[in-house]
C-alpha cells in the first residue's frame, strides 16, 4: 500500500464527491488505487438478506455494470456479521461455490459491512486482488471511513427514491382515474391547455369528443358499483385500443370520456368518432353475463368552434346535450347551439328568481260530474308569465325545474298556493265543492318523507277537499316507497288519483296495492276514441277496470260534446277539458262556478 499520507489524501479526494450521482464510483476508484486491489465494489443488500446488488464496481481498471450475486459461500456471507473480514489469501479455495470469485480470479479479500447513519445495515464493501494484498497498519481505518461514507450516501439515495416514489404515487392520484388507469379530468385539462397553445402556434386545428355512455347507470344502478368499476375498466381498455397517434384518451369522471385528436379535420373526426363508437358494438361479458353499452358523441373543432380551451370543452359539453336528443346520438356544434343554451340559461336564472319571489299563479280548471252535471272538483295549473319572456309554457319550465333540482320547491310552492285559494274561497262565502287536485312529481316520490311535508304544509285545509295527482312513470320509480307514501296520505284523509293513466307501466300488482282511488284517463286515448276503435277500447278498459277494482274515473282532454257522451256510456265518473271550462284564474273561477 501506498503512504499513508498519499493514501488519506486520495481518500479525502473520493470522499468529496459525496451526494453526487457518481459518489461511489468515485469511491470505488480510489480505493482500489488505495489498496492496488484489481476490484473494490459496494454491494447494496436486497430485500431477501440472501444476494446483493453492486451499485459501484471497479475491475481491472474500469467500471462495471449492476450485478446481482448470491451471498451463501462467498467471504461477504461473513461480512455482514464481522466489522472487518480479511482472507489475505487462497480465498478461493476457501468458497469453491462462488462463482464471483472463479470468474475473477480472486486470492485475496477484505470486506466490511455497511451501515446507514442510523445503524441498521445496507450493504457491503469489499476489495478483492488476484494476488496477496499488502494490508498496512492504516487500512482498517481507511475502511471504516469509507463505509461510513459509503453507507451514509446509500441511505441517502434510498430515502430519495422512497421519496421519488412518493412523489409518483402522489401525481398516480393526482393526473390519473384509479378505476380506468386513464388520465383524469384534472390531466385532460392540462393538455388541452398545452394542445391549444400549440395548435395556435402551428396554425392547425385540435378535435375534442365528449363520450357519454347510455345504460351504463342503469346498469351501475342495478348491479353494483364495483360490477360499474369493472365495465369502466372494459369500456376504458377499448377506447385505449381505438387511440391513434396523436389521440388522447381520458376519463373525466362518471360515464363520461373525452378523446382529444391533434392536428384533425371534420371528416377525420366522423371517423374516430365511428372507430370508438364502434369499439363498444361487442357485448361486454362481466360474471358470466352480457351486457350491451353505447354513447353519445358532442364534438367540437378548434379553433372553428373556440379560440380557447375552456370554450371548446363547454361547447363539446353543449354538443353532447344535442346527441343525447337526437336519434343519430352524434352532434358537432354550431353557433345555434351556442344561442339555445344562452337562453336556456335565461330561462333558468329567470325561474329560479320567479319561484323564490313568489311570480308565479295558478290556475283551476273545473271537473264535472257525467252523471249529475254538477262541479266535483278542479285541477291546479302551475302558471309563469315574466316580464320579459312573456308566458312560458309548463312545458318548459316544469322539466326546467325537474333538470336543476327545483321541482320539490315547486311543488310545494303549488301545494301552498292551493291551499290559500281555498281558504280564500271559504272566507269569500264559496265554499269549494269537491276536491282541488295538485300535481306531484315523479322526483318529489324519490322523498320517503314527502307524505309529512304535505301534510306539514296542508294543516289548515280539511284534508278531504285536497286531491294529489301522481303520474304512473313516477310512482313507480321506487312502487315499494310509493305505497308507503301513499297509504300514509290516504290515512291522513287525502284523495290520490294516477295520472295520465294507460301511458306508462299500468301495472295491475302495483295498481291494486297504490292507495289511490281515482283513474285519469290520458287525453292521447280520448282524442280518438271516437275515431279510433283501438283508443276505444283502452279508453274502455280502462273504466271497467276501476269500476272493479271500486274506483273512479275522470277523463282528461274532452273537447267535443259527443266525447262527453261516449264517456258517459261507457260509466266514466268525471271529465275535464274545454268543453266544459278552460283553465282561469281563481277569482274568474269563482265567478264561473262558486
Amino acid at each position: 500500500m501506498m503512504a499513508p499520507e498519499d493514501a488519506f489524501r486520495l481518500l479525502a479526494d473520493g470522499l468529496g464527491k459525496a451526494g453526487t450521482p457518481h459518489a461511489l464510483d468515485h469511491l470505488v476508484e480510489r480505493l482500489a488505487t488505495i489498496f492496488e486491489g484489481d476490484h473494490v465494489l459496494i454491494g447494496k443488500l436486497l430485500s431477501d438478506h440472501a444476494s446483493i446488488r453492486t451499485v459501484a464496481f471497479w475491475s481491472r481498471g474500469s467500471l462495471q455494470p449492476t450485478s446481482v450475486y448470491e451471498l451463501a459461500g462467498t467471504p461477504c456471507e461473513h461480512v455482514l456479521s464481522d466489522q472487518v473480514c480479511e482472507f489475505s489469501e487462497s480465498v478461493r479455495q476457501r468458497f469453491p461455490h462462488s462463482s464471483m470469485l472463479q470468474e475473477l480470479g480472486v486470492e485475496s479479500y477484505v470486506g466490511i459491512p455497511l451501515r446507514a447513519p442510523e445503524g441498521h445495515l445496507v450493504g457491503l464493501l469489499a476489495v478483492l486482488s488476484g494476488h496477496a494484498l499488502n494490508m498496512a497498519d492504516y487500512a482498517p481505518e481507511v475502511l471504516r471511513i469509507a463505509a461510513a461514507q459509503a453507507g451514509a450516501e446509500m441511505a441517502r439515495r434510498a430515502e430519495e427514491e422512497k421519496r421519488r416514489s412518493s412523489d409518483y404515487r402522489i401525481q398516480q392520484l393526482i393526473y390519473w382515474d384509479s378505476v380506468t388507469g386513464l388520465p383524469n379530468r384534472r390531466y385532460f385539462m392540462e393538455r388541452l391547455e398545452e394542445a391549444c397553445e400549440q395548435a395556435r402556434l402551428r396554425d392547425s386545428c385540435l378535435g375534442l369528443l365528449y363520450l357519454d355512455l347510455q345504460r351504463f347507470r342503469q346498469i351501475n344502478d342495478t348491479q353494483g358499483h364495483e360490477f360499474g368499476d369493472l365495465m369502466l375498466a372494459e369500456i376504458a381498455g377499448r377506447f385505449g385500443a381505438q387511440a391513434e397517434p396523436g389521440e388522447f384518451v381520458a376519463r373525466l369522471g362518471g360515464d363520461e370520456f373525452m378523446v382529444l385528436l391533434t392536428d384533425t379535420r371534420p371528416a377525420a373526426m366522423a371517423h374516430a368518432i365511428e372507430r370508438y363508437r364502434n369499439s363498444l358494438l361487442p357485448p361486454i361479458q362481466l360474471a358470466e353475463r352480457s351486457f350491451s353499452v353505447s354513447a353519445s358523441v358532442g364534438a367540437a373543432l378548434f379553433p372553428r368552434d373556440a379560440d380557447t380551451a375552456q370554450s371548446l370543452f363547454q361547447h363539446a359539453s353543449i354538443a353532447l346535450n344535442h346527441a343525447k336528443r337526437d336519434n343519430s346520438r352524434t352532434r358537432f356544434f354550431n353557433a345555434t347551439m351556442a344561442d339555445e343554451l344562452h337562453q336556456h340559461e335565461v330561462l333558468e336564472v329567470r325561474f329560479s328568481e320567479a319561484l323564490s319571489q313568489g311570480r308565479l299563479s295558478l290556475a283551476f280548471q273545473p271537473q264535472f260530474s257525467l252523471k249529475t252535471g254538477k262541479l266535483i272538483g278542479a285541477e291546479a295549473l302551475c302558471r309563469w308569465h315574466d316580464d320579459i319572456l312573456g308566458h312560458v309554457s309548463p312545458g318548459v319550465f316544469i322539466p326546467l325545474a325537474e333538470e336543476h333540482g327545483l321541482i320539490r320547491q315547486l311543488g310545494e310552492w303549488v301545494l301552498d298556493a292551493a291551499c290559500q285559494q281555498l281558504q280564500t274561497w271559504e272566507h269569500q262565502g264559496k265554499p269549494f265543492p269537491g276536491r282541488l287536485c295538485v300535481n306531484v312529481s315523479a322526483q318529489q316520490m324519490d322523498d320517503p318523507r314527502l307524505a309529512e311535508h304535505i301534510q306539514r304544509i296542508a294543516t289548515r285545509i280539511p284534508p278531504g277537499k285536497l286531491g294529489l295527482e301522481l303520474t304512473e312513470s313516477g310512482l313507480m320509480r321506487n312502487p315499494e316507497q310509493t305505497v308507503r307514501i301513499t297509504r300514509a296520505l290516504c290515512n291522513a284523509g287525502f284523495s290520490l288519483a294516477i295520472d295520465d293513466f294507460g301511458t306508462g307501466y299500468s301495472s295491475l300488482t302495483y295498481l291494486k296495492r297504490f292507495a289511490a282511488d281515482t283513474l285519469k284517463i290520458d287525453m292521447s286515448f280520448v282524442k280518438d276514441m271516437l275515431k279510433s276503435s283501438h283508443d276505444h277500447a283502452i279508453v274502455a278498459t280502462i273504466i271497467a277496470m276501476a269500476q272493479t277494482l271500486g274506483m273512479l274515473t275522470v277523463a282528461e282532454g274532452v273537447e267535443e260534446a259527443e266525447q262527453a257522451e261516449a264517456l258517459r256510456a261507457l260509466g266514466c265518473t268525471g271529465v275535464q277539458g274545454f268543453h266544459f271550462g278552460r283553465p282561469v284564474d281563481g277569482d274568474t273561477f269563482a265567478e264561473l262556478w262558486l
